[in-house]
Protein backbone atom coordinates (compact mmCIF):
# COMPACT_ATOMS: atom_id res chain seq x y z
CA UNK A 1 0.00 0.00 0.00
CA UNK A 2 1.38 3.38 -1.02
CA UNK A 3 1.34 5.98 1.77
CA UNK A 4 1.26 9.63 0.79
CA UNK A 5 2.03 12.50 3.13
CA UNK A 6 1.06 15.05 0.47
CA UNK A 7 -1.42 17.75 1.55
CA UNK A 8 -3.15 17.37 -1.86
CA UNK A 9 -4.01 20.52 -3.76
CA UNK A 10 -6.20 20.06 -6.81
CA UNK A 11 -6.40 22.90 -9.36
CA UNK A 12 -9.92 23.94 -10.33
CA UNK A 13 -9.07 26.69 -12.81
CA UNK A 14 -8.94 25.88 -16.54
CA UNK A 15 -6.88 24.60 -18.28
CA UNK A 16 -5.64 22.52 -15.33
CA UNK A 17 -9.06 21.52 -14.00
CA UNK A 18 -12.60 22.65 -13.19
CA UNK A 19 -14.90 22.62 -10.17
CA UNK A 20 -16.68 19.60 -11.59
CA UNK A 21 -13.46 17.83 -12.58
CA UNK A 22 -10.42 18.99 -10.55
CA UNK A 23 -7.00 18.43 -12.08
CA UNK A 24 -4.24 16.21 -10.72
CA UNK A 25 -2.63 17.14 -7.39
CA UNK A 26 0.01 19.83 -7.84
CA UNK A 27 2.20 18.18 -5.19
CA UNK A 28 2.22 14.50 -6.06
CA UNK A 29 0.27 14.15 -9.33
CA UNK A 30 -2.45 11.88 -7.88
CA UNK A 31 -5.83 12.22 -9.57
CA UNK A 32 -8.91 13.53 -7.75
CA UNK A 33 -10.74 10.24 -8.42
CA UNK A 34 -7.90 8.17 -6.92
CA UNK A 35 -7.87 10.27 -3.73
CA UNK A 36 -11.67 9.99 -3.38
CA UNK A 37 -11.49 6.22 -3.94
CA UNK A 38 -8.81 5.90 -1.24
CA UNK A 39 -10.88 7.96 1.22
CA UNK A 40 -13.90 5.72 0.54
CA UNK A 41 -11.75 2.61 1.05
CA UNK A 42 -10.48 3.96 4.38
CA UNK A 43 -14.02 4.84 5.52
CA UNK A 44 -15.28 1.34 4.66
CA UNK A 45 -12.31 -0.28 6.42
CA UNK A 46 -13.05 1.76 9.56
CA UNK A 47 -16.77 0.92 9.42
CA UNK A 48 -16.19 -2.82 8.97
CA UNK A 49 -13.24 -2.98 11.36
CA UNK A 50 -15.22 -1.45 14.22
CA UNK A 51 -18.47 -3.41 13.69
CA UNK A 52 -19.62 -5.30 16.76
CA UNK A 53 -22.72 -6.81 18.33
CA UNK A 54 -24.63 -4.24 20.38
CA UNK A 55 -27.92 -2.39 20.64
CA UNK A 56 -28.79 -0.38 17.52
CA UNK A 57 -29.42 3.30 18.27
CA UNK A 58 -32.14 3.35 15.60
CA UNK A 59 -34.34 0.33 16.26
CA UNK A 60 -33.18 -0.72 19.72
CA UNK A 61 -32.56 -4.36 18.75
CA UNK A 62 -29.33 -6.18 19.58
CA UNK A 63 -27.59 -6.77 16.26
CA UNK A 64 -24.32 -6.21 14.46
CA UNK A 65 -23.92 -2.44 14.49
CA UNK A 66 -21.79 -0.26 12.27
CA UNK A 67 -20.25 3.14 12.83
CA UNK A 68 -22.25 6.02 11.32
CA UNK A 69 -21.08 9.61 11.44
CA UNK A 70 -22.87 12.23 9.39
CA UNK A 71 -21.01 14.80 7.34
CA UNK A 72 -19.74 17.90 9.14
CA UNK A 73 -22.29 20.73 8.92
CA UNK A 74 -21.78 24.51 9.25
CA UNK A 75 -23.44 24.55 12.68
CA UNK A 76 -21.12 21.89 14.11
CA UNK A 77 -18.57 23.32 16.52
CA UNK A 78 -16.86 19.94 16.75
CA UNK A 79 -16.96 16.61 14.94
CA UNK A 80 -20.45 15.05 14.69
CA UNK A 81 -21.04 12.17 17.11
CA UNK A 82 -20.65 8.54 16.09
CA UNK A 83 -23.92 6.59 16.06
CA UNK A 84 -23.98 2.77 16.08
CA UNK A 85 -26.64 1.46 13.69
CA UNK A 86 -27.66 -1.90 12.25
CA UNK A 87 -27.44 -2.38 8.49
CA UNK A 88 -31.07 -1.39 7.89
CA UNK A 89 -30.93 1.77 10.00
CA UNK A 90 -27.48 2.68 8.64
CA UNK A 91 -28.97 2.61 5.13
CA UNK A 92 -31.98 4.68 6.21
CA UNK A 93 -29.72 7.25 7.89
CA UNK A 94 -27.55 7.55 4.75
CA UNK A 95 -30.65 7.98 2.55
CA UNK A 96 -32.09 10.65 4.87
CA UNK A 97 -28.79 12.49 5.03
CA UNK A 98 -28.40 12.47 1.25
CA UNK A 99 -31.99 13.64 0.73
CA UNK A 100 -32.29 16.23 3.50
CA UNK A 101 -28.88 16.82 5.08
CA UNK A 102 -30.18 15.56 8.43
CA UNK A 103 -29.84 12.10 9.98
CA UNK A 104 -32.77 12.14 12.39
CA UNK A 105 -35.65 14.29 13.59
CA UNK A 106 -33.67 15.71 16.53
CA UNK A 107 -30.96 16.94 14.14
CA UNK A 108 -33.60 18.47 11.86
CA UNK A 109 -35.50 20.07 14.77
CA UNK A 110 -32.34 21.67 16.20
CA UNK A 111 -30.82 22.93 12.94
CA UNK A 112 -33.35 22.83 10.11
CA UNK A 113 -35.33 25.71 8.67
CA UNK A 114 -39.08 26.03 9.16
CA UNK A 115 -39.63 24.79 5.60
CA UNK A 116 -37.45 21.72 6.16
CA UNK A 117 -39.26 20.92 9.42
CA UNK A 118 -42.65 21.30 7.75
CA UNK A 119 -41.60 19.00 4.89
CA UNK A 120 -40.42 16.39 7.41
CA UNK A 121 -43.69 16.58 9.32
CA UNK A 122 -45.55 15.98 6.07
CA UNK A 123 -43.64 12.73 5.57
CA UNK A 124 -40.38 13.51 3.77
CA UNK A 125 -38.22 12.45 6.74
Amino acid sequence: MKVSLCKHSFPVNPPHGTLANPGDCTGCGTTWADVQAELDRQENALRLGTAHRATCAGCGHTRMVFRYQREQQPWDEQEPPVIWLCVRDWSYARQREEATGFVDFHDLFQHGTDEQLLAALRGAL
